[in-house]
């Protein structure tokens, strides 16, 4: 077989840094952009030129100006790269896993995204998503766990994006018939233990002193370990639970909980957190910005 070489084709690496220098107008801001010296990006312009045998970029202390038969090489190059880059973009799309790994408490997925699936999958009827349950914080690595939605203050060493800044504040069954302090004052209380964020814990004692009602015992009443088992607990009647208005949301909105009072505990943020290597990559953008626009919808404090 014989290997045909195409003899007017320059080194490649030289033609990269031509065209960012050109483009540029900067020796120095082409080689940030490279992440090379300047001096390695002046040797790649001297190889291009020598190849050529003609001057492609005219050099001075304050500026770098194309010639005429640099100009002409320059909207090659640049058009190419554009191609190769365009190329490259669709290449890797197309070379995407099939599932995202979203990881996040049992009680955000239970109360919050399993209800909405249906509407995430109208929306990005490619997207195949796996959901990892966990109320530790997981690791992120792509094609492990890829994405988290957490809560808390942050900042996070993973990039991350704010959701929605939640509240806290007491529900309870229309079963009830809780409708004044004095009722609340004779109600069975829920509580969840372990809670680690925010500080201080919105509880009960806290909701009590603060609106106004010292002498009432807040320690009384039913505890659970977490905020899942409240919610059912509070659905079925059992009592008055302190609970995040973003997982009580929809069966607020439903009237399977009442809202009584409007007294509401300050809480932390909802955060979309995803592994370094996938903050641009189309598909975990979009389920992003479905997250950003879904938790902005009737779940953020006024």
């Amino acid at each position: 077989m014989i290997i045909m070489k195409r003899p007017y084709l320059p080194p490649l690496p030289s033609l990269r840094a031509f065209e960012a220098a050109a483009r540029l107008s900067s020796f120095k801001d082409a080689a940030a952009e490279l992440s090379v010296t300047p001096t390695a990006i002046s040797h790649q312009i001297r190889q291009l030129e020598t190849f050529l045998g003609r001057r492609v970029l005219n050099r001075s202390p304050r500026s770098v100006k194309l010639t005429p038969e640099g100009l002409l090489l320059f909207d090659v190059v640049g058009t190419s790269l554009d191609q190769i880059a365009a190329v490259t973009r669709r290449v890797i799309e197309q070379g995407e896993p099939s599932a995202l790994t979203v990881s996040s408490t049992s009680a955000f997925l239970n109360h919050w995204l399993v209800p909405r699936l249906a509407e995430l999958w109208d929306s990005q009827p490619d997207l195949e998503l796996r959901l990892h349950v966990s109320d530790q914080i997981a690791v992120l690595r792509a094609g492990e766990v890829d994405i988290a939605i957490r809560y808390g203050s942050g900042p996070y060493a993973d990039p991350s994006v704010p959701l929605c800044k939640d509240v806290f504040l007491p529900v309870c069954s229309p079963s009830l018939s809780i409708a004044t302090l004095s009722d609340l004052q004779n109600a069975p209380l829920l509580h969840v233990d372990g809670r680690l964020r925010p500080a201080p814990s919105p509880g009960w004692d806290r909701w009590f002193r603060e609106a106004g009602l010292d002498t009432v015992s807040a320690r009384a009443g039913q505890h659970f370990p977490d905020s899942t088992l409240a919610v059912q607990a509070a659905l079925a009647g059992r009592g008055v639970a302190l609970l995040s208005r973003v997982l009580v949301a929809d069966a607020l909105e439903s009237g399977l909980l009442v809202a009584p009072f409007s007294n509401l505990l300050p809480g932390d943020s909802y955060h979309f957190v995803c592994a370094k290597t996938l903050a641009e990559r189309p598909d975990v953008v979009r389920l992003r910005n479905w997250f950003q626009a879904a938790l902005a919808d009737g779940t953020s404090p006024s």
